[in-house]
């Protein structure tokens, strides 16, 4: 039986690594302790965890941050100004995700359980990719090109 649920609030174990493991990505010790929500169980030695961005260690939070913001910038160059026009403010925001696989005998399970506690990051939709994003403005260009006499 699982030890674990989808939504489940876990907490990496902080271990001695043990042979090749770094090297075979089974283990992160940098990642010890830190915690998140378990996003899809495929097996028990590759568990996602979506990891809370606090809980990661300074660097790698640093470097983190640094990788959002320059793939939020390369996201927003790729439209037109037009469509930066359109965006909603929750569409501007833009969040990366840190997702790490773990194994289940690396986890362990925090008393708050299920990640709907009122501290639960938000569920997020899905990003449409800069290809969709392009044809669903060259789309709208075309619909209002028919409406111009």
């Amino acid at each position: 039986m699982a030890k674990f649920k989808e939504g489940d609030r876990v907490q990496v174990r902080a271990r001695e690594v043990q042979g090749k493991e770094p090297q075979e990505g089974r283990y992160a010790p940098h990642l010890a302790n830190a915690t998140g929500a378990v996003l899809k169980i495929y097996s028990p030695q590759e568990i996602a965890v979506d990891l809370d961005l606090d809980s990661l260690p300074e660097p790698i939070r640093a470097r983190h941050a640094e990788q959002q913001t320059r793939m939020h910038e390369r996201w927003l160059n790729s439209l037109s100004e037009e469509a930066r026009s359109r965006l909603t403010d929750d569409e501007k925001t833009f969040r990366l995700r840190y997702v790490a696989l773990l194994a289940e005998d690396d986890l362990q399970l925090l008393k708050s359980g299920r990640a709907t506690a009122p501290d639960a990051p938000p569920k997020r939709t899905a990003r449409p990719t800069p290809e969709v994003l392009e044809k669903l403005e060259e789309q709208y260009l075309k619909t209002r090109k028919r409406r111009t006499p």
